[in-house]
Protein backbone atom coordinates (compact mmCIF):
# COMPACT_ATOMS: atom_id res chain seq x y z
CA UNK A 1 0.00 0.00 0.00
CA UNK A 2 1.25 3.20 -1.35
CA UNK A 3 0.61 6.29 1.43
CA UNK A 4 0.29 10.13 0.31
CA UNK A 5 0.42 12.82 2.47
CA UNK A 6 -0.33 15.23 0.61
CA UNK A 7 -2.32 16.18 -2.73
CA UNK A 8 0.18 17.58 -4.18
CA UNK A 9 1.89 14.25 -4.32
CA UNK A 10 -0.55 12.57 -5.95
CA UNK A 11 0.33 11.95 -9.92
CA UNK A 12 -1.12 9.59 -12.40
CA UNK A 13 -1.72 6.27 -10.56
CA UNK A 14 -5.73 7.24 -11.17
CA UNK A 15 -5.26 7.77 -14.77
CA UNK A 16 -7.61 4.54 -15.10
CA UNK A 17 -10.06 5.64 -12.08
CA UNK A 18 -10.46 4.69 -8.71
CA UNK A 19 -12.75 2.80 -6.17
CA UNK A 20 -12.38 5.16 -3.32
CA UNK A 21 -13.80 5.14 0.57
CA UNK A 22 -13.39 8.04 3.18
CA UNK A 23 -13.48 8.47 6.91
CA UNK A 24 -11.98 8.28 9.66
CA UNK A 25 -11.29 4.61 10.50
CA UNK A 26 -9.84 5.20 14.13
CA UNK A 27 -10.03 1.77 15.28
CA UNK A 28 -10.38 0.24 12.02
CA UNK A 29 -13.44 -1.61 13.67
CA UNK A 30 -15.89 -4.51 12.41
CA UNK A 31 -18.28 -1.09 10.67
CA UNK A 32 -15.08 0.08 9.22
CA UNK A 33 -13.50 -3.21 7.68
CA UNK A 34 -17.01 -3.85 5.68
CA UNK A 35 -16.06 -0.38 3.45
CA UNK A 36 -12.38 -1.88 3.39
CA UNK A 37 -13.64 -4.54 1.30
CA UNK A 38 -16.21 -3.60 -0.69
CA UNK A 39 -13.76 -1.07 -1.96
CA UNK A 40 -11.01 -3.33 -2.96
CA UNK A 41 -13.94 -5.97 -4.04
CA UNK A 42 -15.08 -3.22 -6.55
CA UNK A 43 -11.47 -2.18 -7.28
CA UNK A 44 -10.48 -6.04 -8.16
CA UNK A 45 -13.65 -5.84 -10.10
CA UNK A 46 -13.67 -2.46 -11.82
CA UNK A 47 -9.75 -3.26 -12.52
CA UNK A 48 -8.49 -0.10 -11.18
CA UNK A 49 -7.05 0.88 -7.38
CA UNK A 50 -8.30 0.83 -4.30
CA UNK A 51 -8.11 4.40 -2.10
CA UNK A 52 -9.05 4.90 0.92
CA UNK A 53 -9.04 8.80 2.05
CA UNK A 54 -8.86 9.82 5.84
CA UNK A 55 -7.55 12.40 7.72
CA UNK A 56 -5.22 13.92 10.83
CA UNK A 57 -5.21 14.91 13.42
CA UNK A 58 -9.19 13.70 14.03
CA UNK A 59 -11.91 16.61 13.16
CA UNK A 60 -13.04 16.36 17.05
CA UNK A 61 -9.44 17.54 18.25
CA UNK A 62 -9.12 20.38 15.14
CA UNK A 63 -12.69 21.88 15.86
CA UNK A 64 -12.26 22.37 19.54
CA UNK A 65 -15.19 19.82 20.49
CA UNK A 66 -13.09 16.76 21.82
CA UNK A 67 -9.76 18.56 22.66
CA UNK A 68 -8.54 15.40 24.68
CA UNK A 69 -9.41 13.27 22.42
CA UNK A 70 -7.99 9.84 22.50
CA UNK A 71 -7.51 7.39 19.56
CA UNK A 72 -8.23 3.75 19.54
CA UNK A 73 -5.64 3.54 16.75
CA UNK A 74 -2.87 5.94 16.59
CA UNK A 75 -1.55 7.01 12.98
CA UNK A 76 1.28 4.36 12.20
CA UNK A 77 -0.97 1.55 13.63
CA UNK A 78 -3.88 2.59 11.20
CA UNK A 79 -2.09 2.65 8.59
CA UNK A 80 -0.61 -0.91 9.12
CA UNK A 81 -4.10 -2.07 9.50
CA UNK A 82 -5.69 -0.44 6.60
CA UNK A 83 -2.71 -2.42 4.34
CA UNK A 84 -4.06 -5.91 5.55
CA UNK A 85 -7.25 -5.60 3.72
CA UNK A 86 -5.24 -5.20 0.47
CA UNK A 87 -5.68 -1.31 -0.29
CA UNK A 88 -3.56 0.36 -3.12
CA UNK A 89 -3.22 3.88 -1.68
CA UNK A 90 -3.72 5.50 1.45
CA UNK A 91 -4.71 9.31 1.26
CA UNK A 92 -4.34 11.27 4.49
CA UNK A 93 -5.07 14.43 4.56
CA UNK A 94 -4.03 17.24 7.14
CA UNK A 95 -7.44 18.12 8.82
CA UNK A 96 -7.25 21.89 8.85
CA UNK A 97 -10.44 24.82 9.95
CA UNK A 98 -9.55 25.41 6.43
CA UNK A 99 -10.02 22.10 5.18
CA UNK A 100 -13.15 22.18 7.38
CA UNK A 101 -14.48 25.30 5.60
CA UNK A 102 -14.56 23.85 2.21
CA UNK A 103 -17.55 23.56 0.51
CA UNK A 104 -18.94 19.67 -0.12
CA UNK A 105 -19.13 20.55 -3.54
CA UNK A 106 -15.63 21.47 -4.23
CA UNK A 107 -14.63 18.78 -2.21
CA UNK A 108 -16.00 16.42 -4.17
CA UNK A 109 -15.32 17.66 -7.41
CA UNK A 110 -11.52 18.55 -6.59
CA UNK A 111 -10.20 15.94 -4.53
CA UNK A 112 -12.71 13.27 -4.97
CA UNK A 113 -12.77 13.63 -8.82
CA UNK A 114 -10.31 15.51 -10.23
CA UNK A 115 -7.21 14.02 -8.15
CA UNK A 116 -8.65 10.84 -7.26
CA UNK A 117 -10.90 9.92 -10.47
CA UNK A 118 -13.15 8.05 -8.42
CA UNK A 119 -15.58 5.86 -10.61
CA UNK A 120 -16.80 3.80 -7.26
CA UNK A 121 -17.59 5.52 -4.04
CA UNK A 122 -18.38 3.67 -1.18
CA UNK A 123 -19.39 5.57 2.02
CA UNK A 124 -20.92 4.92 5.53
CA UNK A 125 -23.84 5.53 6.45
CA UNK A 126 -22.20 8.19 9.90
CA UNK A 127 -19.79 9.88 7.19
CA UNK A 128 -20.13 13.26 6.54
CA UNK A 129 -17.46 15.61 4.50
CA UNK A 130 -17.71 19.18 3.82
CA UNK A 131 -18.13 22.91 5.14
CA UNK A 132 -21.32 22.09 7.39
CA UNK A 133 -20.86 18.10 7.28
CA UNK A 134 -23.40 18.64 4.15
CA UNK A 135 -21.06 16.16 2.18
CA UNK A 136 -22.87 12.79 2.72
CA UNK A 137 -24.37 9.76 0.20
CA UNK A 138 -27.96 12.24 -0.94
CA UNK A 139 -25.21 14.82 -2.10
CA UNK A 140 -22.72 12.33 -3.28
CA UNK A 141 -26.36 10.42 -5.29
CA UNK A 142 -26.99 13.95 -6.63
CA UNK A 143 -23.98 14.38 -8.46
CA UNK A 144 -23.14 10.77 -9.53
CA UNK A 145 -24.37 11.78 -13.25
CA UNK A 146 -22.29 14.53 -13.61
CA UNK A 147 -19.08 12.96 -12.38
CA UNK A 148 -19.63 9.73 -13.99
CA UNK A 149 -19.49 7.55 -11.02
CA UNK A 150 -21.12 4.70 -8.95
CA UNK A 151 -22.29 5.58 -4.84
CA UNK A 152 -22.50 2.95 -2.13
CA UNK A 153 -23.95 3.17 1.06
CA UNK A 154 -22.95 0.99 3.63
CA UNK A 155 -25.51 0.81 6.64
CA UNK A 156 -24.41 0.27 10.22
CA UNK A 157 -23.01 -3.24 11.12
CA UNK A 158 -24.57 -4.43 14.48
CA UNK A 159 -23.30 -6.16 17.34
CA UNK A 160 -26.37 -7.55 19.62
CA UNK A 161 -28.45 -4.70 18.09
CA UNK A 162 -26.06 -2.27 18.77
CA UNK A 163 -24.55 0.09 15.93
CA UNK A 164 -20.52 -0.90 16.01
CA UNK A 165 -18.92 2.29 16.19
CA UNK A 166 -15.70 4.13 17.87
CA UNK A 167 -17.63 6.06 20.60
CA UNK A 168 -19.36 2.52 21.66
CA UNK A 169 -15.88 1.18 21.66
CA UNK A 170 -14.57 3.48 23.56
CA UNK A 171 -17.45 3.24 26.26
CA UNK A 172 -16.89 -0.52 26.51
CA UNK A 173 -12.98 0.26 27.26
CA UNK A 174 -13.22 2.95 29.57
CA UNK A 175 -15.52 0.37 31.82
CA UNK A 176 -13.17 -2.15 31.11
CA UNK A 177 -14.96 -4.63 29.52
CA UNK A 178 -12.92 -5.83 26.88
CA UNK A 179 -14.49 -9.01 25.60
CA UNK A 180 -16.99 -6.58 24.15
CA UNK A 181 -14.80 -4.32 22.93
CA UNK A 182 -13.40 -6.79 20.88
CA UNK A 183 -16.69 -8.56 19.03
CA UNK A 184 -16.88 -4.58 17.70
CA UNK A 185 -13.05 -4.25 17.36
CA UNK A 186 -12.86 -8.14 15.54
CA UNK A 187 -9.50 -8.15 17.40
CA UNK A 188 -8.58 -7.36 20.89
CA UNK A 189 -7.51 -4.00 21.82
CA UNK A 190 -3.39 -3.40 22.41
CA UNK A 191 -1.31 -0.34 22.33
CA UNK A 192 2.93 -0.44 21.92
CA UNK A 193 4.64 1.38 24.71
CA UNK A 194 8.37 2.20 25.00
CA UNK A 195 9.82 0.63 28.08
CA UNK A 196 11.73 2.86 30.79
CA UNK A 197 13.27 2.14 34.31
CA UNK A 198 10.42 2.62 37.11
CA UNK A 199 11.50 1.87 41.12
CA UNK A 200 12.30 -1.75 40.33
CA UNK A 201 10.01 -2.67 43.54
CA UNK A 202 8.08 -5.83 41.61
CA UNK A 203 11.50 -7.39 41.48
CA UNK A 204 11.72 -7.23 45.32
CA UNK A 205 8.40 -9.74 45.57
CA UNK A 206 9.43 -11.51 42.69
CA UNK A 207 7.05 -10.23 40.19
CA UNK A 208 9.33 -7.84 38.03
CA UNK A 209 7.35 -5.41 35.60
CA UNK A 210 8.28 -3.11 32.42
CA UNK A 211 6.78 0.16 33.01
CA UNK A 212 5.55 1.54 29.78
CA UNK A 213 5.52 5.31 28.55
CA UNK A 214 2.42 4.88 26.54
CA UNK A 215 1.81 8.06 24.14
CA UNK A 216 -0.23 10.88 25.38
CA UNK A 217 -2.55 10.72 22.50
CA UNK A 218 -3.56 6.53 22.85
CA UNK A 219 -6.46 5.29 25.00
CA UNK A 220 -6.27 3.30 27.73
CA UNK A 221 -8.83 1.25 29.33
CA UNK A 222 -9.86 1.67 32.94
CA UNK A 223 -7.79 1.01 35.62
CA UNK A 224 -7.05 -2.22 36.35
CA UNK A 225 -5.23 -5.52 36.34
CA UNK A 226 -5.67 -6.96 32.71
CA UNK A 227 -4.64 -10.52 31.74
CA UNK A 228 -2.72 -10.49 28.33
CA UNK A 229 -0.42 -10.91 25.36
CA UNK A 230 2.78 -8.97 24.97
CA UNK A 231 4.89 -9.22 21.57
CA UNK A 232 8.52 -8.80 22.13
CA UNK A 233 10.91 -8.99 18.65
CA UNK A 234 7.37 -11.34 17.21
CA UNK A 235 7.61 -13.48 19.90
CA UNK A 236 4.42 -13.55 21.98
CA UNK A 237 4.24 -13.98 26.23
CA UNK A 238 1.55 -14.72 28.53
CA UNK A 239 0.97 -11.61 31.31
CA UNK A 240 -0.94 -9.39 33.42
CA UNK A 241 -1.21 -5.41 33.01
CA UNK A 242 -1.92 -2.99 35.87
CA UNK A 243 -3.31 0.68 34.80
CA UNK A 244 -3.21 2.51 37.55
CA UNK A 245 -1.60 4.68 40.34
CA UNK A 246 -0.28 2.18 42.62
CA UNK A 247 -1.97 3.32 45.90
CA UNK A 248 0.06 0.49 47.84
CA UNK A 249 3.04 2.89 47.47
CA UNK A 250 0.67 5.75 47.67
CA UNK A 251 1.40 6.79 44.30
CA UNK A 252 -0.66 9.33 42.37
CA UNK A 253 0.35 9.18 39.22
CA UNK A 254 -0.95 7.16 36.42
CA UNK A 255 1.42 4.27 35.82
CA UNK A 256 1.15 1.42 33.36
CA UNK A 257 3.41 -1.88 33.92
CA UNK A 258 3.18 -5.14 32.30
CA UNK A 259 4.55 -8.54 34.66
CA UNK A 260 5.99 -10.77 31.54
CA UNK A 261 5.20 -14.59 31.95
CA UNK A 262 8.48 -16.40 31.50
CA UNK A 263 10.95 -13.58 30.00
CA UNK A 264 13.92 -12.34 31.38
CA UNK A 265 15.67 -9.72 29.54
CA UNK A 266 16.86 -6.41 29.39
CA UNK A 267 13.95 -4.13 27.86
CA UNK A 268 14.80 -0.81 28.35
CA UNK A 269 14.72 1.83 25.60
CA UNK A 270 12.50 -0.87 23.49
CA UNK A 271 9.27 -0.93 22.43
CA UNK A 272 7.16 -3.77 23.41
CA UNK A 273 3.01 -4.20 22.13
CA UNK A 274 0.44 -5.23 24.76
CA UNK A 275 -2.78 -7.16 23.55
CA UNK A 276 -5.29 -6.80 26.68
CA UNK A 277 -7.65 -10.17 26.55
CA UNK A 278 -10.08 -9.02 29.98
CA UNK A 279 -9.61 -7.15 33.14
CA UNK A 280 -9.22 -9.97 36.13
CA UNK A 281 -9.80 -6.77 38.99
CA UNK A 282 -10.00 -3.36 40.13
CA UNK A 283 -6.71 -1.93 41.18
CA UNK A 284 -6.89 -1.62 45.52
CA UNK A 285 -4.68 -0.49 48.25
CA UNK A 286 -3.42 -3.42 50.02
CA UNK A 287 -2.06 -3.12 54.07
CA UNK A 288 2.14 -3.88 52.44
CA UNK A 289 4.07 -5.78 50.26
CA UNK A 290 3.21 -9.39 51.61
CA UNK A 291 -0.86 -8.74 50.92
CA UNK A 292 -0.14 -7.67 47.59
CA UNK A 293 2.29 -10.21 46.46
CA UNK A 294 -0.15 -13.22 47.72
CA UNK A 295 -2.84 -10.83 45.43
CA UNK A 296 -0.29 -11.34 42.76
CA UNK A 297 0.44 -14.92 42.98
CA UNK A 298 -3.75 -15.19 42.65
CA UNK A 299 -3.52 -12.88 39.55
CA UNK A 300 -1.36 -14.80 37.76
CA UNK A 301 -3.16 -18.14 38.32
CA UNK A 302 -6.04 -16.37 36.84
CA UNK A 303 -4.32 -14.81 34.07
CA UNK A 304 -2.64 -18.44 33.31
CA UNK A 305 -6.74 -20.09 33.40
CA UNK A 306 -7.43 -17.33 30.89
CA UNK A 307 -4.52 -18.02 28.66
CA UNK A 308 -4.76 -21.89 28.65
CA UNK A 309 -1.13 -21.80 30.08
CA UNK A 310 -1.71 -23.88 32.71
Amino acid sequence: MKIIRSLELVQSEFSKGSSLTLGNFDGIHMGHQTLLLRTVEKARELNIPSVVVTYYPNPSVVLGKKPNFKYLTLEEEKETLISQFGIDYLLVLEFTEKLSKMRAEDFLENIIIRTLNARYIVIGYNHFFGEGRRGDFNLLNSQKEKYGFEVELKEAVLEKNSKISSSLIRSHLEKGEMKEAKSLLGRNYHFQGKVFEGHKRGRTIDFPTANLEISDEQLLPAIGVYVCFVRINHKSFGGMLNIGQNPTFDGTKLHVEVNIFDFSGDLYGNFIEVELLDKIRDEKKFSGIEELKSQLILDKETSLKILNFD
